[in-house]
């Protein structure tokens, strides 16, 4: 079992794979957890993310999760570009490359945007969910620290390690999103584990009191659900997704196809404005008003 990676931290490090051959600059890190370390990689122009497994078998796990789903007719199809070793004195250090997706935490969006955001998030983050449970996956480890919220709301999934077969014992998770954690449920890989966790996401990011910050000094028998509920209850940024919210926290659900539906039905707000983060919709924008402005020139011009 590999514990440490420092050489992979310094910049400029050129990553050549023992089997592929293929070489890739480490640029930065990105972040690190329980189960490794991603980097930004670049491979002549192009950007990706390079994960480094600390153990070997936690890491051929998460990578035939992503295989598979990278085989599926999916938003997450082709997510695992490349898998390798790379060989540094002597040891075999695995690695995989995926896509490297811009965009900034579900916080930092909506500071810069407005809280109005949270529902088109959340609809994107479910649909997410929903191609992932077709798969008979389960994602398991879903926080802020795993999410990258771009465009106009867009979610992409960052880091797989707790991805898990239904059915199986989650593998990764982190306390304060997790059902065991509140005594509401097993640790059991099923759909409404994520949807429970997908709650709690909401609640946290969209809670001005930060209360869930000092949940974990709280007695185990003094946690359960009904302290979700109550934030749930006087979070107005949630106040009409807390029907669905109440369900998902009591495990009302049976699939996230289901939840998705009803959260379909609701009348959110719509946004009240476009997002700042990002150029593409900003493109957009500019594009279809040059359309506007093309039109009225050749009105003009014919009339």
């Amino acid at each position: 079992m590999t514990t440490s990676f420092e050489p992979f931290a310094v910049s400029g490090t050129v990553v050549i794979g023992k089997w592929n051959k293929r070489q890739y600059r480490i640029e930065r890190l990105l972040g690190a957890g329980a189960n490794g370390k991603v980097y930004l990689v670049r491979r002549g122009k192009l950007h990706y993310a390079m994960k480094t497994g600390f153990d070997a078998v936690d890491h051929q796990s998460e990578v035939n999760a992503l295989k598979a789903l990278s085989r599926s007719n999916t938003s997450f199809r082709q997510y695992l570009l490349d898998v390798d070793d790379y060989q540094r004195d002597g040891q075999d250090i695995p690695f995989y490359v995926m896509p490297y997706f811009k965009g900034s935490s579900i916080g930092d969006f909506m500071k810069l945007n407005g809280r109005d955001w949270i529902y088109l998030i959340g609809l994107n983050l479910l649909r997410k969910l929903v191609e992932l449970h077709k798969e008979d996956y389960i994602f398991g480890d879903i926080k802020m620290e795993n999410l990258i919220v771009s465009g106009y709301g867009d979610v992409d999934l960052i880091d797989f390690g707790g991805v898990t077969p239904k059915g199986n014992a989650v593998k990764q998770f982190t306390e304060v999103y997790d059902r065991g954690f509140w005594g509401a449920g097993s640790r059991t890989a099923d759909e409404a584990y994520d949807l429970f966790a997908f709650a709690v996401l909401l609640i946290s990011s969209t809670d001005a009191e930060r209360r869930l910050a000092g949940i974990k000094q709280v007695l185990p028998q003094n946690r359960n659900a009904d302290m979700l509920l109550d934030m749930l209850q006087s979070n107005k940024a949630l106040s009409q997704a807390a029907p669905v919210l109440r369900k998902m926290l009591l495990g009302k659900y049976s699939t996230s196809k289901q939840a998705l539906a009803d959260w379909r039905r609701q009348s959110y707000p719509r946004p009240a404005k476009s997002p700042r983060s990002t150029g593409g919709t900003w493109l957009k924008v500019c594009f279809a008003a040059s359309l506007v402005v093309f039109g009225l020139t050749v009105y003009m011009y014919w009339s």
